[in-house]
């Protein structure tokens, strides 16, 4: 059955109420820049449209009930409940400040599923299976419970739980995100984190081409890829790649390559090697591509992996910055709270073995 979301409910119900057009204004002002927590607390309209919106949505606004809240230094994660009782995870890290900024920057990683089924063997999300994709309301509503918490959140990334790209409900959700009478956001302030689902790419090149992409590769060499990531027998590859190109050459936009580095896997000089080879077949604008090196996260696969040491990651950067590609290490949010890259897993027990 086909969820009915909250914007099509509130703009049936004004309908039926024959309220004039600047009522939804109000309405969308008090939900999603003013926070508000109940419809209740929605003053600016009538008390007969409060009640109407509490009995079609409910008195709470958001759909979405936190049940656990952990804090670790820089990073603040939440698991929510959906109301069909389905768990999910976001993240908020705080970026201290540094030489580009003079402030606090908050950036929000959020769930586009709960669980994923595309079984990568690293991914701990991937390890607790399916559960179903979110619907726009869910995947938004981890961005207002931040908010109506005081909460300032700079940048929004699709990095949480699931595959973005494979959940239909994505594109909606980012019409709410970027739409200016709701939450607002520029495009190049939001991320989204892929596998490598070529659709999904050529959709959001189209639709939503100021949003930043990064494409998780993990390993350069399809068999081993296919090995540690499935989706590659659907999505190898080299399709990847001339896909990333073609995003790249239309909207002059950096795309970020994402590799977790896990020791003695996939940390040696040839894999370095040939990502630099892959990275330098894409043509002039090669250099709009940025690998960002992630150390595995180790308890997020049940011991399958290990991190490797900082003489292997040392290593492995710089024979990536000898081969001439750009990289970063990325700095590990949340490790000891499990809500760092590949940890997310909502409590739920492991279905994948």
């Amino acid at each position: 059955m086909k969820v009915i979301s909250r914007i099509k409910t509130i703009e049936n119900i004004l309908n039926k109420m024959n309220a004039p057009p600047y009522r939804k204004r109000q309405v969308y002002e008090g939900i999603y820049r003013q926070h508000l927590e109940t419809f209740s607390d929605l003053t600016s309209v009538p008390k007969d449209l409060r009640a109407a919106l509490a009995q079609k949505l409910g008195e709470r606004v958001l759909c979405l009930t936190s049940i656990c809240e952990t804090q670790d230094n820089q990073a603040d994660k939440v698991l929510f409940e959906t109301q069909d009782k389905n768990k999910i995870e976001a993240v908020l890290m705080t970026f201290k400040p540094n030489e580009e900024r003079t402030e606090d920057h908050q950036s929000l990683c959020v769930s586009s599923q709960s669980g994923c089924a595309l079984g990568c063997r690293f991914c701990a999300t991937g390890a607790v299976g399916f559960k179903k994709n979110l619907s726009a309301d869910e995947i938004t509503d981890q961005v207002l419970y931040f908010l109506q918490q005081g909460k300032v959140v700079n940048n929004v990334s699709f990095m949480g739980m699931g595959e973005p790209f494979a959940n239909p409900n994505l594109f909606d959700a980012l019409k709410i995100l970027t739409d200016k009478d709701k939450l607002g956001y520029g495009q190049r302030h939001i991320s989204i984190s892929t596998v490598g689902i070529v659709p999904g790419i050529q959709r959001l090149q189209k639709e939503f081409p100021g949003v930043s992409l990064a494409f998780s590769l993990h390993s350069p060499f399809p068999k081993q890829r296919l090995q540690l990531m499935p989706v590659t027998k659907i999505h190898p590859i080299d399709a990847v790649m001339k896909a990333l190109k073609d995003f790249v050459n239309e909207t002059n936009k950096k795309v970020f390559i994402a590799y977790v580095l896990l020791e003695n896997v996939n940390d040696s000089i040839d894999h370095a090697k040939e990502i630099a080879h892959l990275i330098k077949n894409q043509g002039d604008k090669h250099y709009l591509y940025h690998v960002n090196l992630i150390r595995f996260n180790p308890g997020s696969t049940f011991g399958l992996f290990k991190k490797p040491s900082t003489a292997r990651v040392s290593t492995f950067r710089k024979a990536l910055d000898r081969y001439g590609i750009k990289n970063t290490l990325r700095q590990g949010f949340g490790v000891k709270i499990n809500a760092a890259c590949g940890q997310l897993y909502a409590n739920y027990e492991r279905a994948v073995k």
